[in-house]
């Protein structure tokens, strides 16, 4: 995996995730962290740690994910600065957040992909349903209703974003 990833500038590269909740973004995301090397910063996590009583469907857990992906940010900055690779694991689920997340890539001097994480919707259900089963720590605990509805909303990346899309 590592090998198709270099992007041939000897600067760092910032690797942005999408897909369907429970699609495979976090396992991509720790192989990339395991092969690389690479920096992965899981909002997930950090919300959970910081936030352990709060539901991502809350009303404020939109205005504090977004602190805390610009608390990553600073942290992520420092990984670039040192030469290494960062993977932001989080969903970049529109258009808009991938053109963010990609303009703070380029300002700091990074590369970026995108890794698009494809999975049919019956699969990422069943797969977010078994992990919320298992009590899985470090994600969110999501029913079907919530797969659903997230997939509602998500956009499949396309070309015209000008990013550099990896399967």
């Amino acid at each position: 995996m590592a090998e198709r990833l270099r992007t041939g500038t000897g600067q760092p590269t910032v690797h942005l995730l999408c897909g369907l909740p429970g699609a495979g973004k976090t396992t991509v995301a720790r192989q990339l962290e395991a092969g690389l090397p690479a920096v992965r910063f899981s909002l997930d996590e950090w919300m959970l740690r910081l936030y352990p009583e709060l539901h991502f469907a809350s009303a404020d857990y939109g205005e504090l994910a977004e602190s805390c992906k610009l608390l990553i940010w600073d942290t992520a900055l420092q990984v670039l600065q040192a030469g290494t690779d960062v993977v932001l694991d989080w969903n970049q689920w529109n258009s808009g957040r991938r053109a963010v997340w990609a303009a703070k890539a380029e300002a700091a001097g990074a590369a970026v992909v995108l890794h698009y994480v494809r999975t049919p919707l019956e699969a990422a259900i069943e797969r977010a349903v078994s992990r919320a089963g298992r009590g899985e720590a470090g994600s969110h605990r999501l029913g079907e209703d919530d797969v659903r509805h997230l997939a509602g909303i998500f956009e499949e990346p396309e070309p015209s974003e000008g990013l550099r899309i990896l399967p």
